[in-house]
């Protein structure tokens, strides 16, 4: 009888343990690349002390799906502590997760990121938008109006501390938010949804709350050129003078296109992807951009074709006009010596 109450009794924690288990699996789970917070590939942190090396540096991002609750933690390589005391347990950060999720078609979607100076392709337009920042006034006001975490939703917005919490464990920034807010979309079917997670340098004092792209090093702005070209150098100036520069550090992705999430050289090719030409912001992922771009080259092929076609016609032209004064001195000549033969 001892025996099968220690078997009973084994065999239901083992069950808890299996279920706690399941219960903790993040049912979306993806690594980026550590050292990509370069943001379009060139640029660099701000240079007052307090950015430490790696607080910008997104190194995975999950996705937990539970009873009453989706939780989205992302993880830095350095979270680099609360020195300004933000209510949410973080300061240097605004993290920023883009979803769309299956909704109906006739649900609007977004197709602009919320201050970070970043379009979406029309396939990429977003549903849901959590922003959260460090927060400090009480009662929470959601960002860019305020410094708090908010759920950007089709019709309105759900500010934190009542379906939205925020929480730092360790190096990861944590929002938690009740499934009651994903109302359009079957969270059932959510690893076929698509996430971008974008983080920012929070500035409560900056255009919108975040942290603004300088040409060269200084202490409270990103230094948008620590590693650029001349060309790249000169993109980003363009970039700046229209306020089309991103102004992120690192984005990490997830969808079913790209389950493992994207390499450092995508990141770079997505956020360079933006035109100062058209003064329009980089797009993700670049599709139309790409496809505009190969329109482009395409073009360019078809003038430079018809230039070199123009100038072989001009060519022969003149080649004719020759032939055309050779054979009319040519009838000059004949005529001249059959005058002569008329009169012998």
């Amino acid at each position: 009888m001892k025996t099968s109450r220690l078997l009973a009794t084994a065999l239901l924690l083992l069950l808890l343990a299996l279920r706690t288990a399941y219960a903790q699996a993040p049912v979306i789970q993806v690594s980026d690349p550590s050292g990509d917070d370069k943001g379009p590939g060139y640029y660099g942190y701000p240079g007052a002390d307090v950015f430490k090396p790696g607080v910008f540096d997104i190194v995975k991002f999950e996705v937990y799906v539970g009873e009453k609750t989706v939780t989205f933690k992302v993880y830095f390589r350095e979270l680099g502590g609360n020195p300004w005391g933000g209510k949410n347990g973080f300061c240097l950060q605004q993290v920023h997760i883009y979803i769309r999720s299956d909704a109906p078609a006739n649900v609007p979607a977004g197709s602009s990121a919320i201050a970070l100076n970043l379009n979406f392709d029309p396939s990429w337009a977003w549903h849901y938008a959590v922003a959260i920042g460090p927060c400090w006034e009480t009662p929470p006001e959601p960002l860019p109006r305020g410094q708090c975490a908010a759920v950007y939703r089709p019709f309105d917005v759900v500010v934190q501390d009542g379906l939205l919490k925020v929480a730092v464990e360790g190096n990861s920034i944590v929002a938690t938010v009740d499934k009651s807010v994903f109302e359009y979309g079957d969270l059932a079917n959510i690893k076929n949804w698509k996430f971008v997670v974008a983080v920012a340098s929070h500035d409560g004092f900056g255009p919108l709350r975040v942290r603004p792209v300088g040409i060269g090093k200084e202490e409270w702005l990103i230094w948008g050129t620590a590693t650029a070209d001349d060309k790249q150098k000169v993109a980003i100036a363009n970039a700046i003078k229209f306020g089309i520069e991103p102004r992120v550090f690192d984005i990490a992705v997830y969808s079913p296109e790209y389950p493992n999430g994207i390499t450092a050289e995508q990141q770079y090719e997505w956020l360079s992807s933006f035109d100062p030409d058209t003064r329009t912001p980089a797009t993700l992922p670049p599709v139309l951009a790409k496809q505009i771009s190969q329109l482009k080259a395409q073009l360019a092929s078809v003038t430079q074709e018809r230039d070199s076609l123009k100038a072989q016609v001009t060519s022969l032209q003149g080649q004719v006009s020759s032939l055309q004064g050779q054979v009319s001195s040519l009838q000059s000549q004949v005529k001249s010596l059959q005058d002569e033969n008329s009169k012998l």
